[in-house]
């Protein structure tokens, strides 16, 4: 009978079990249906044998067999299947065989030159496969090519073709349906074939078993600091949204253990990640300078952590934590040259033009030991800006406030409050907009002398006050010509802007504002000095232009200006760029962006007496799918603003190579000392079943002796 097809709901023929290696503790529908096609099928009543061949073809749920003849012998409940047998089930992936035979619940069966195919493109192969039960299945003379293989997962006959990358050769292994393992024995692991490394017993993770506790891939490093180690990273499944990685690395050659744990946690809100590292502290040799005498405590470490929440449309949270058990730690095992560690915690609401926040900052001092317990704790400082709508015509008025407290150990207790009431007018006549702003910031200070071993240098009243009057004005005009090819913008600028810092700024501390630098990003801003202690006071203007040309090249544009201090009042910060006559340089910025692949970008400041070039930085990208190519040039000449030139470059490529194979070169140097700050080259491939890279890092900044050379090899093996 040429393509019959017959349903049968017969449960003695099909059992609600699945064929191939779904997930352990997976259940079928008793009452699904099975479906049967074939070219021919017969049966005898009298030896109860039903045959199917020709294109057989059985369904049920998930799974799929199909063969050339499948035999069923109802007395002794066994189905036979020979000829190409196939096997699809899509939880984990597929199997052929040439000959199967099980029972016909399929709880026990016996199939002969099998090949499982995982849907991620590894497979195992074995001489004769026993199904001891639903969940259990031993392989005999087993090969597991554990590499992930794409154009293997599509057509599963192209497995063999070539030598495996990467495989284990077992006499035995078992295949732990319910608990998503495979283990074996008397295993080799073999590279193209050739056996590198032997074990009397290893067990792996199912390749599409969802994420369970258990050891991850291992990798293993080179450093001149600790030598060969290795990685073997433990994964906890502590619940569907939250993990934790625990990843010991060892250095055999000096006993030098490093744990780290990292823990993730999605929230409903949000997420976060909190990275716990403990050392047992067997650094033993250094050429840094600044390592006058490493900590003896038994254990080093660090704690690095950060998170975002949203909770509603309006509000939100983030933090971000970075502490270390002493200054030396991250030298020591991350050659990183920290001056201080800061950790933030924020919480704000914004809504309109108004927003609220509250936020904690700590600040752990590491470079000057003798000033560690003056680092300042700022809890709280709370900021809030209210704005109204226009009133009468495009006018707002606006408060912006703030609140900061300072806690030290020793040093000054500083509590201040501001509040900056403040209005804006902006309007346009015939194409010139103007911008009109007044506002006057009222400081009052709570301070405390907490001295006990830092030196006092500043005496200070108890209990202060200050205002800060400033008015503004800003003009520009947007002028557009468009052309057939070209597109031309031009907007001339000005600005005048007169503060006054009412109290002697020697009388007040200074805890949130430095010196500034004048730059194209500044130029035309009311205020250079960030903070609250200090504000560019005085009287004084600046103007210029801002120019564009876009065509079929790209984008070229030139921003050009300068600033005139017509009245200073001299404090204690001051802003870099300006002369003894109160011109500042001419500040500029040349850039231009090809419609792909390039970048350019030239900052500069020209002295204002002769038009030397005294600041220069340089800027360059190029970028292909194959090529990414960055550069950055400095250039600060001997001035009066600068005492010694400084000149360095910058320069860092990604080159990929192939489909697998990537490369990376980057290098620092300082052009007046000839001196190389760091340079670096890393080679990476990402294959099906390795992670392969080398880097070779040399870091020599001042603090430094002699260069610092890390070697890095790591290689990872997926699906170990």
């Amino acid at each position: 009978m040429k393509r019959v097809t017959l349903l049968f709901l017969l449960l003695i023929f099909l059992s609600p079990n699945s064929f191939a290696l779904p997930k352990g503790g997976g259940k079928s529908d008793p009452n699904a249906q099975t479906i049967l096609k074939a070219d021919e099928i017969d049966g005898d009543r009298i030896t109860n044998i039903l045959t199917a061949t020709g294109n057989v073809e059985i369904t049920r749920e998930a799974s799929v067999v199909y063969a050339d003849q499948v035999t069923y012998n109802k007395n002794g409940k066994t189905i036979r299947a020979i000829g190409h047998v196939r096997i699809k089930n899509f939880e984990i992936g597929n199997m052929l065989t040439k000959e199967a035979e099980m029972q016909d619940d399929f709880s026990k069966g016996t199939f002969t030159d099998s090949r499982i195919f995982f849907n991620d493109g590894s497979y195992l192969f074995a001489s004769r496969m026993e199904r001891e039960n639903q969940d259990t299945t031993v392989l005999h003379n087993s090969i597991f090519s554990i590499c992930p293989n794409e154009k293997i997962s599509k057509d599963n006959t192209l497995a063999g073709d070539v030598f495996d990358f990467l495989s284990i050769k077992s006499s035995k292994t078992t295949v732990d349906r319910k608990e998503g393992k495979m283990r074996s024995k008397h295993s080799f692991f073999r590279l193209y074939n050739v056996p590198i490394f032997y074990t009397p017993y290893s067990s792996v993770a199912l390749p599409s078993k969802e994420r369970e506790s258990g050891f991850l891939n291992p990798s293993y490093n080179r450093t001149t600091n600790f030598g060969l180690g290795f990685k073997i990273p433990y994964y906890v499944n502590i619940a569907p949204n939250m993990d934790l990685t625990i990843t010991p690395q060892i250095y055999s050659a000096n006993n030098q253990v490093v744990v780290t744990n990292n823990f993730r946690h999605l929230t409903s809100y949000g997420d976060y990640r909190m990275n716990l590292e403990v050392a047992n502290n067997k650094v033993t040799n250094t050429n840094d300078l600044t390592v006058v005498k490493r900590t003896s405590d038994k254990y080093r470490g660090s704690l690095i952590g950060d998170g975002r929440f949203d909770f509603t449309k309006n509000a939100g949270a983030d933090f971000n934590i970075k502490t270390i058990s002493d200054r030396d730690y991250m030298r020591d095992y991350h050659l990183s040259y920290l001056a201080y560690t800061l950790s933030t915690a924020k919480f704000d609401y914004i809504k309109g033009r108004d927003y609220y926040s509250i936020k904690a900052i700590r600040v752990q001092e590491l470079e000057d030991t003798t000033n560690q317990n003056a680092a300042p704790l700022l809890f709280p400082t709370i900021d809030a800006h209210i704005e109204s709508k226009p009133i009468f015509s495009k006018e707002t008025f606006a408060l912006t406030s703030n609140v900061t407290t300072i806690y030290r150990k020793d040093g000054l207790e500083y509590r201040r409050a501001t509040a900056v009431p403040e209005a804006k007018l902006p309007f346009n006549i015939k194409g010139n907009l103007f911008d009109l702003n007044a506002k006057v910031q009222n400081d009052f200070y709570w301070l405390e002398d907490n001295f006990k071993n830092t030196p006092q240098t500043n005496y200070y009243q108890s209990v202060q006050n200050n205002y800060k009057p400033e008015i503004s004005a800003n003009w520009r005009l947007p002028l557009i010509k468009k052309a057939e090819k070209n597109t031309v913008m031009i907007e001339p600028m000005a600005s005048f802007v007169a503060s006054s810092f009412k109290k002697d700024s020697a009388k007040l501390p200074n805890e949130d504002s430095n010196n500034s630098e004048l730059t194209v990003s500044n130029l035309f801003t009311s205020d250079r000095i960030y903070g609250f202690d200090r504000n560019e006071a005085g009287q004084r203007t600046s103007y210029g232009v801002k120019s564009s040309l876009f065509n079929s090249l790209g984008e070229f544009g030139l921003t050009f200006g300068q600033s005139y201090r017509i009245k200073d009042q001299v404090q204690d910060v001051a802003i870099r760029g300006f002369s003894d006559n109160n011109f500042s340089n001419y500040i500029g910025q040349a850039m231009y962006r090809a419609k792909k692949n390039f970048s350019l970008n030239y900052s500069f400041q020209l002295n204002e007496s002769n038009f030397k070039n005294d600041v220069n930085q340089l800027g360059a990208n190029f970028y292909t799918n194959r090529l990414i190519f960055s550069s950055d040039y400095l250039l600060l000449r001997k001035s009066a603003q600068n005492s010694t030139q400084r000149e360095q470059i910058t320069f860092s490529s990604s080159v990929k190579m192939s489909d697998l194979w990537k490369g990376k070169i980057m290098a620092t140097k300082d052009l007046v000392t000839n001196r190389m700050i760091s340079r670096g080259i890393t080679l990476y491939r990402d294959g099906c079943c390795t992670i392969f890279s080398f880097s070779v890092i040399e870091n020599s900044p001042i603090n430094l002796t002699k260069p610092q050379r890390s070697f890095s090899f790591l290689i990872t093996f997926k699906n170990i």
